[in-house]
């Protein structure tokens, strides 16, 4: 809410930005563009001064570290909207990604006009790729399954030290796999086989980490027959 020393009548003459994702949202490995839109409700020009803090942050809510500090001054028109691009590249954030790639942006400012505050905050998180899931054939209980599980680097470095884990369709444990290195925007297919014990609706669930990047998923609903 806006707030400052300022008479009642003019609090609400700025309306408080608010930061929509643009498209389908930011993807870890890609710059994460955001659109703040701000606009001027009262019949005067306004200068507004606008400043922006972008953190990473602990799936706690508490900051690690700032990324980027900037500011801009705008000028609205009478009854003005102003849309306004906000990027944050990848070359920014690479370094300080944490917990399930969280960010916070923090907007605040002031118009000089009316010593209007203006103050939000905007939390997003970096989207992670899918692991893609596909039975090579029907499923029989009791028969091995061929199962493909394909994944994509969304960063450009490579990813050591990478781990896929499966569990669900007849797996007593988990099933870990080891799999090393992955090269900068590669692609890599997994062909594992699994004997389902139990006939009907199943789910094999799949799971891949690596120091560089974690909180990427899969999963797959598999229909086990009893017979061929």
């Amino acid at each position: 809410h806006g707030f400052g020393n300022s008479p009642s009548s003019w609090l609400q003459e700025m309306h408080i930005p608010i930061a929509l994702l643009k498209g389908d949202g930011p993807w870890v490995g890609r710059d994460a563009v955001l659109c703040i839109n701000l606009r001027n409700k009262c019949s005067s020009p306004r200068s507004v001064t606008l400043y922006s803090q972008a953190a990473a942050m602990y799936y706690t809510g508490v900051r690690r570290t700032y990324l980027k500090r900037d500011q801009r001054c705008i000028e609205l028109k009478p009854s003005e909207c102003r849309p306004l691009d906000w990027t944050l590249t990848y070359d920014e954030y690479k370094e300080h990604l944490v917990d399930h790639a969280s960010l916070m942006l923090n907007l605040f400012g002031h118009v000089a006009q009316t010593k209007q505050v203006l103050a939000t905050q905007y939390s997003f998180r970096l989207r992670t790729p899918d692991l893609v899931i596909t039975p090579v054939c029907d499923a029989i209980m009791g028969q091995e399954v061929p199962v493909k599980v394909t994944f994509q680097n969304p960063l450009p470095c490579v990813l050591k030290n990478s781990v896929f884990r499966f569990t669900g369709l007849g797996l007593p444990h988990a099933r870990v796999v080891n799999y090393g290195d992955i090269a900068g925007h590669a692609t890599v297919c997994l062909n594992e086989k699994f004997i389902p014990k139990c006939h009907g609706p199943q789910q094999l669930l799949a799971s891949f980490n690596c120091p560089q990047l974690t909180q990427v998923h899969g999963f797959a609903n598999i229909v086990v027959k009893q017979h061929c």
